[in-house]
């Protein structure tokens, strides 16, 4: 008899009987998995699961997609499963990543710093000359260097120095203590120019009659969240201003590189594109490790026109606190910085057009999201020599030149099939079951819908159609009408599904004094503006289970 989760739909169950179900999936993934069969069942028996998540597969042309997309879906029930413990310090693993990338960021450092010294010889002229039209092309994206007063500042979601992540609002954040780098120290009050109203919620009368705001001078503090079976990721938590700060400047760099028809706000142009290449075998997916911990302070200066590396500066946190230390970083920005994901955009986006114009082929099919980058097949060598030059390292297991696979931006291609696996990240629950089952609802996989109601007790199963998110089981169901709908003349009927109960706060706040302007602020930003509940904080109590009325015949259309 299977193992059931508990009947609260949110509940996990241990690690031991998470580990017992997936297992008990992945096996009968494994067995369907063709030539990976014996690897993987043999794995699994053992209960080798450090083997299990460093086991990379392989893509000839001559394989089944079925058979790949089994075998993905094997390995990735433990490769991001967080609770899996694989005898490694992921926390200390994650740190020396860190560090390594500091040394690689000094090193790029360092060598950039030479091109600009006399006798100077270059080393790739092709590379020099793909930096020549890259610098050309971020120019004209960035134009001039905006005012202030232009930018559309905001709170970004995440903590800050002075800010828990559980008290992460903007009811709390108006409240809470002033704070920014060293950096932004000399432009903290033109900045704080922009809130008059956040500004007399901090403001004191001094002895001689002036009004003076405290601002706390602080380092931002280097903290590491899951990333997968294997280690952490490193981010850094940002002073509050610097943190509204960059907000702003990098919804204007989004704005910027969506002129120049890059979209940030959409990825299904990568997603298509690695698509085509997994046909065609004529484009390029390229993952980078590290990416935004290997912008180094030099190629930003290097890339960027120098008013805009000066601006950028401004607002960057040059040193983090990690325990009792205090480190100046080699990087320009990291994970934790509001510009950070555009700016690494523009840089990928400046190096591909310009790996494309030396390379003498079409930028129509190239791309750039983030550190997903697709590129010509012809200009992918360039490319990479002039990656490597500026610093970066190629995730040679997520990056394909060649052969019948591409992945980019959350799907992997092969032939043109999405085999993108679902990934177990937390503890088994009613929950994630109910999200496996749907996964494989939406892949017409209903045998695997069936094995996966066994781990369901029964008392918590609720039905509903596709399109209203996970809270119920995609599968065929009672529509319920209801008196008060049939004498309007409604022709839909309801269902159920569970939702979290939000977190909110209604306790008064110091920041509830600024926080109607905040609001009225924030609205009046156009395309940027949405429209959030700032009494809600992260997190959430419980669930609860509500009724949905829709129009839909079927469980998908």
């Amino acid at each position: 008899m299977k193992h059931k989760v508990s009947s609260c739909w949110t509940q996990g169950v241990s690690v031991r009987d998470s580990l017992s179900i997936l297992t008990d999936l992945a096996r009968r993934h494994a067995a369907k998995s063709g030539r990976f069969a014996n690897d993987l069942m043999s794995l699994l028996d053992r209960q080798d699961f450090r083997g299990i998540v460093d086991y990379e597969l392989s893509y000839l042309p001559s394989d089944n997609p079925v058979d790949l997309a089994n075998a993905r879906q094997a390995l990735a029930f433990f490769q991001k499963f967080e609770p899996l413990d694989i005898g490694v310090d992921k926390r200390t693993v994650a740190f020396e990543k860190f560090i390594q990338s500091e040394a690689q960021c000094k090193a790029t450092n360092e060598s950039l710093r030479c091109r600009s010294r006399p006798g100077y010889s270059i080393p790739d002229l092709p590379v020099e000359m793909v930096l020549y039209h890259a610098e050309r092309k971020i120019s004209h994206i960035l134009g001039d260097v905006p005012s202030l007063e232009s930018l559309d500042f905001r709170f970004g979601p995440g903590a800050n120095t002075t800010v828990k992540a559980k008290a992460s609002s903007p009811r709390f954040k108006l409240g809470a203590k002033l704070a920014c780098s060293s950096e932004l120290a000399n432009s903290v009050q033109c900045l704080l120019a922009e809130f008059p109203a956040w500004v007399m919620l901090h403001a004191f009368e001094d002895d001689e009659d002036f009004y003076r705001v405290n601002v706390e001078i602080d380092c931002g503090k280097l903290q590491f969240v899951p990333k997968n079976a294997k280690t952490y990721r490193s981010i850094v938590v940002e002073p509050i201003l610097n943190s509204v700060a960059q907000k702003g400047i990098g919804t204007y760099l989004r704005d910027r590189l969506h002129s120049a028809g890059v979209n940030l706000r959409d990825q299904t142009r990568n997603q298509s594109l690695a698509r085509s290449g997994s046909i065609s075998d004529k484009l390029a997916t390229i993952d980078l490790s590290s990416a935004s911990d290997t912008i180094s302070i030099e190629l930003v200066r290097t890339l960027l026109p120098y008013e805009w590396f000066s601006f950028l500066s401004r607002f960057r946190t040059g040193k983090v606190r990690y325990h009792s230390d205090e480190i100046i970083l080699e990087k320009f920005s990291s994970m934790g910085n509001a510009y950070t994901f555009e700016l690494e955009s523009l840089i990928f986006w400046g190096l591909v057009v310009g790996a494309c114009k030396v390379a003498g082929c079409s930028l129509s099919d190239a791309s750039v999201y983030g550190d997903d980058i697709v590129v010509p097949v012809e200009a992918f060598s360039l490319l990479e020599r002039t990656l490597r030059y500026c610093g970066f390292s190629l995730n040679l297991s997520k990056s394909f030149a060649s052969g019948p696979f591409r992945e980019s931006c959350g799907t992997d291609w092969f032939l043109g099939i999405d085999i993108r696996p679902f990934y177990q990240k937390t503890l088994v629950s009613g929950e994630t079951l109910f999200s496996l089952h749907n996964f494989y609802a939406r892949g017409f996989d209903f045998e695997s819908c069936r094995y996966v109601r066994e781990f369901i007790p029964d008392d918590i199963c609720i039905y509903g159609p596709d399109g209203f998110g996970d809270g119920h089981l995609i599968a065929s169901y009672e529509p319920r009408t209801r008196k008060s709908h049939i004498s309007r003349g409604w022709a839909g009927h309801v269902f159920d599904t569970y939702v979290h109960r939000k977190v909110r706060i209604t306790k008064l706040l110091p920041g509830d004094y600024a926080l109607p302007a905040y609001s009225i602020y924030v609205l009046s930003d156009g395309e940027e503006s949405v429209k959030t509940d700032h009494f809600v904080v992260r997190g959430s109590r419980g669930f609860r289970r509500v009724s949905i009325y829709t129009l839909r015949s079927g469980i998908f259309f």
